[in-house]
């Protein structure tokens, strides 16, 4: 699903691709946009986005991803679900 995007950039950030199929970076609205999708935080979303904060989470986004190491402890190991329709 992310063949098109350069391995650097992939590697970078999480991605979610959209129902169509198109990537959207997670530092890149991603944030926002994955609260819009999720049926239990479209609401957030919304608040979020009438008050224009998708840079805000976007910089939230960069901070964790600068602490990734540290919070990879609380993520079990192995294989990732995946689902897809």
């Amino acid at each position: 699903m992310l063949a098109d995007i350069p391995e650097d950039r992939r590697t970078k950030c999480w991605w979610l691709v959209m129902p169509d199929g198109s990537p959207l970076a997670g530092d890149q609205g991603g944030g926002l946009q994955l609260l819009l999708e999720l049926s239990r935080t479209r609401f957030l979303g919304q608040i979020c986005r009438m008050l224009r904060l998708s840079s805000a989470i976007d910089s939230g986004d960069r901070l964790l991803a600068r602490h990734r190491k540290s919070l990879g402890r609380f993520v079990p190991d192995g294989p990732a679900l995946r689902r897809y329709p």
